[in-house]
């Protein structure tokens, strides 16, 4: 028979259970009688029957045989067993949706699958198919909500790791354009030229009003420092200098353009060797380029 003929609604999208493939428009097939389950025709025939466990139809089934109540009188074991294993006569019916004939006693017709005791389909979606799509839309549901949970979650990192590389960019920034970082930066490179044993640079730091006051109290002007600054860099070696306790005083001598700044100094060379607290006043204007330049040096 031609199934492709006949419109079977029922078993679209059905899965045959012997193959684990789907059962497609125009394929043979046949219905079990007894439980409903559609296969594919060779599918069936291969297995021997329906592959429904339990399933009067399925060949691993046991099958029960009925012995005759009825006194067997003179008949013989061989008789016995030929009643037994007698095929029954088979009465067909005819089905009312395709019209073939089918087993008497069917529950469904095995051609096209209609329910000759209820006389109607089945729907097409049982209760199992239901609750299959209601959870698999649930996991779906579920997926997607993790889905922009974890997009959220990147979102508000990215967002957080913005805002904290902004934030240290413009402090960085705020903090570079400080007097105070352009002030220790001036002190610092002043003291790697003297490091350095290099009078250009050395002088570059110093305004021309220059004066320093060593631990005796005398004044040595702009000149005489240089002289003997290089005096110094002429017949001392290994000249090494360590700042600690940076600070920029803040009084009543000091103003936005005229800083104070204190530091312990440890100078040591291969000839001398001395500590104190140094007073370093540092100027910022017009004559300076705006740089932060050293006019007074007091060593104590």
């Amino acid at each position: 028979m031609d199934n492709s003929r006949i419109k079977y609604g029922f078993i679209e999208n059905k899965t045959c259970p012997y193959c684990q493939s789907k059962l497609k428009a125009g394929a043979d097939f046949i219905v079990c009688s007894n439980c409903g389950t559609p296969h594919h025709k060779e599918c069936w025939e291969e297995n021997g029957g329906c592959t429904t466990y339990g399933c009067v139809n399925n060949p691993q089934t046991e099958k029960k045989v009925s012995i005759p109540s009825q006194d067997i009188g003179n008949e013989t074991v061989v008789s016995i067993r030929q009643s037994l294993v007698k095929l029954p006569v088979t009465h067909l019916v005819e089905c009312p949706n395709c019209k073939s004939g089918v087993e008497e006693g069917s529950t469904y017709c095995k051609f096209c699958g209609y329910n000759i005791k209820e006389n109607k389909f089945d729907e097409a979606k049982t209760e199992f198919e239901k609750e299959y799509k209601k959870r698999y839309r649930d996991k779906i549901g579920i997926t997607r909500k993790r889905f922009w949970v974890t997009v959220g979650s990147f979102v508000v990192i990215l967002a957080s790791v913005g805002i904290l590389f902004y934030l240290t960019v413009t402090k960085l920034n705020e903090y570079f354009a400080s007097d105070e970082y352009k002030i220790k930066n001036t002190v610092n490179n002043w003291k790697g030229a003297w490091e350095d044993e290099n009078l250009e640079k050395y002088k570059s730091f110093l305004t021309e009003d220059y004066e320093y006051y060593g631990k005796d109290g005398k004044k040595i002007d702009y000149k005489e420092k240089l002289k003997r600054i290089d005096y110094t860099f002429k017949n001392y070696k290994d000249i090494k200098i360590k700042f600690s306790d940076f600070k920029i005083i803040s009084d009543s001598s000091t103003s936005g353009n005229d800083r104070k700044v204190q530091v312990n100094e440890d100078y040591q060379s291969d000839k001398f060797q001395e500590k104190g607290l140094k007073t370093l006043r540092l100027f910022r204007g017009a004559e300076t380029n705006g740089d932060w330049k050293i006019y007074r040096e007091i060593f104590e």
